[in-house]
């Protein structure tokens, strides 16, 4: 093979390389521009659900006060309750140790 078709060889495959990089452009920037929507998408769901698990927690931590202002004796009740099922429960876990 002489230098005059090696020469011939690598400017056909550069234009192969050129065709095909104009053929893939659009697809290409198709893709971009769904990948932006797709991010743009999944930001905004993100905010919606932080929004209304914010939302969620203010409610209940309006629920609990609400109870404990009308059933102080039953709220005091349960947390004595809670706290001794937590310390039965740290205990049961450090003995088996």
């Amino acid at each position: 093979m002489n230098s005059a078709n090696v020469e011939s060889l690598r400017d056909s495959a550069g234009d192969a390389r050129d065709r095909l990089q104009r053929a893939a452009e659009p697809a290409i920037k198709e893709g971009k521009r769904q990948a932006g929507v797709l991010l743009d998408q999944s930001g905004d769901l993100i905010n919606r659900a932080s929004t209304r698990a914010g939302e969620n927690a203010a409610t209940l931590g309006r629920s609990v006060i609400s109870f404990t202002k009308k059933n102080p004796l039953t709220a005091l009740l349960l947390a004595v309750g809670a706290g001794a099922l937590l310390i039965g429960a740290t205990r049961s876990t450090q003995s088996r140790r």
